[in-house]
């Protein structure tokens, strides 16, 4: 049962990311977006994994969501819309590279050390927190300055032009 119920999961939060990809509609791109973070967290929950499912609600469906609203809000469409179509290219060349790193991860999950499970941990909160500001404090605060260029970017964009 719990495979029927992460198919499920795992199929809604693939279509969700690629209605996000693919549809030109902002607002539809939002809303696909939204569903993809809660397909995410209901995978959290059915792991196990509380603390990441609340995480995953708390900061990005509502944060995030909201962040990007305000950037749809604030930036002109007319520029926007002189860049349409530039990428499609770049999707050509992309695409084998996806499907050879979707193979790769497929066979970590199923054979590598990702596939075998790990002792429980009784308090994960706390090793979370441990982990996070020792192993992973790096790609934390990376995370962190790639929210903050791309806030100055839609700033920079959503100005007038004098």
């Amino acid at each position: 049962m719990e495979w029927v119920i992460f198919g499920f999961l795992g199929t809604w939060l693939i279509l969700s990311a690629l209605g996000t990809v693919f549809v030109k509609n902002p607002i539809h791109v939002i809303l696909f977006f939204l569903s993809a973070l809660l397909a995410m967290s209901a995978i959290f929950l059915s792991l196990g994994a509380e603390l990441l499912a609340g995480i995953q609600l708390i900061i990005y469906a509502v944060a995030i969501v909201v962040f990007y609203v305000l950037a749809i809000t604030t930036i002109p469409w007319e520029k926007i819309k002189r860049f349409e179509g530039v990428y499609k290219n770049e999707l050509f060349v992309a695409s084998p590279i996806l499907l050879l790193l979707f193979i790769f991860m497929s066979y970590m999950v199923l054979e590598g050390e990702f596939a075998k499970p790990s002792g429980t941990v009784e308090d994960n909160v706390r090793e979370l927190g441990k982990e996070l500001f020792t192993s992973y404090l790096f790609p934390f605060e990376v995370a962190s300055v790639i929210l903050l260029v791309a806030m100055i970017g839609a700033i920079v964009l959503g100005r007038k032009e004098e």
